[in-house]
């Protein structure tokens, strides 16, 4: 254990790392673990020597026990056919998340989230989710014993309400928005005992282990990210910077930002240079459907501080996206982890000539396939010389 304390980046308030806490009581800002790098690089000198997965890098995370399924460790694949057939003058690669246990990279925060529950001797927790967090936490409290709730929004797709009650969670659908789940979420965690799971402080830290293994797969100049609540952005970008500060790395890549035009209030601040103001959203994408996100200002300064730059894509240009990563590379994507790459298509003209690019695929498409029977016609052996 190499943490020293709980700071809120809004007000720098600091708490005690025995404080059960998910916001800053003072401002209601963002927390954040912050370690001793002194002590830490003392025992990351044999990473080589370990297992290529999200529990390589224990000792970067704020907890005694890791609970693993063996998530992490996701394959970094350079592009087939789509950089060549669209003479893009840049390597393009793909940090394809869908091969995580549950399906998407919420396993890596679920892992260290869990396990500090475990620590806080938690027997109730509950999570708000567009619905690949609470099928991860749902996975991972079953693995712990722990008993989960989890609150969906109403436009939460059916495939992952189902996904969530198969692995035990207790789905209950809220009237609103992501946004509306949350403050239940709270509430229940403040006035009910019920502990707090979703994008907060173990989370982020559990998640940066995507950063980390970028950082010794590939020497990337840019690395593109769906931004929901800003919390997949700003762990990439701490884990860079955690590397850099014990020298394990050199140089860190520019982040990318994007967002769904249809509920894109991170992009808007930065574009107008402004406060984030939350918005009623509404996509295809709704995994990164958080209108008021809650490591919004995490997200921004992290594509500020690596030099990088924000876009938002309408749901079209993420279809689009999606069906060639589908057809052309042979990954099945969501429509929020083709966001990234629907972005990199967008903005293909602002990325240096020779570059090393990566579009983080953040869950898998089988879950939200759609029934497409319509579109297919029945045949017989007549119609074989038509097809053929």
């Amino acid at each position: 254990m190499h943490e020293k304390f709980i700071l809120c980046s809004g007000c720098g308030k600091k708490y005690p790392l025995t404080k059960k806490i998910f916001r800053c009581e003072k401002c209601g800002g963002s927390l954040e673990i912050i370690f001793d790098y002194s002590k830490l690089k003392k025992v990351v000198s044999n990473l080589d020597s370990r297992d290529f997965n999200h529990a390589r890098y224990t000792e970067f995370y704020p907890v005694k026990n890791i609970i693993s399924l063996k998530e992490g460790g996701t394959p970094l694949l350079r592009s087939k056919n789509i950089e060549k057939t669209l003479s893009l003058g840049f390597e393009l690669y793909f940090k394809y998340e869908a091969e995580n246990p549950t399906g998407s990279f919420k396993d890596r925060g679920s892992s260290v989230e869990i396990s500090k529950a475990l620590e806080f001797k938690a027997e109730k927790a509950v999570c708000p989710s567009t619905g690949n967090m609470g099928a991860s936490v749902a996975a991972y409290s079953g693995i712990a014993n722990l008993e989960c709730v989890v609150f969906v929004p109403k436009d939460t797709i059916p495939t992952k309400i189902q996904q969530i009650m198969d692995y035990g969670g207790k789905v209950f659908r809220v009237k609103g928005n992501y946004g509306y789940a949350a403050e239940l979420a709270m509430k229940a965690f403040k006035e009910h005992n019920a502990y707090l799971l979703g994008d907060y402080l173990y989370r982020r830290e559990g998640t940066k282990s995507v950063g980390f293994e970028l950082a010794e797969e590939i020497d990337a100049d840019y690395v593109f990210c769906p931004v929901g609540n800003g919390t997949l952005i700003s762990a990439v970008w701490k884990a860079y910077k955690e590397f850099k500060a014990l020298g394990l790395v050199k140089k860190t890549p520019r982040l990318v930002g994007v967002q769904a035009s249809g509920c894109s209030p991170v992009v808007k601040a930065w574009e107008t240079g402004e406060e984030i103001k939350p918005v009623n959203g509404k996509t295809v994408a709704v995994a990164i459907e958080c209108g008021n996100p809650l490591d919004g200002k995490r997200a921004l300064i992290s594509i500020k501080e690596s030099n990088g730059f924000a876009v938002s894509v309408n749901d079209k240009e993420i279809i689009k996206a999606m069906q060639l990563l589908d057809r052309k590379e042979a990954l099945l994507s969501e429509p929020a982890g083709a966001a990234s790459f629907a972005g990199l298509l967008k903005t293909k003209d602002q990325v240096e000539k020779g570059s090393k690019v990566v579009c983080l695929i953040t869950g898998h498409g089988l879950k939200t396939l759609k029934a497409q029977q319509q579109k297919i016609k029945n045949i017989s052996s007549k119609d074989l010389k038509a097809i053929f």
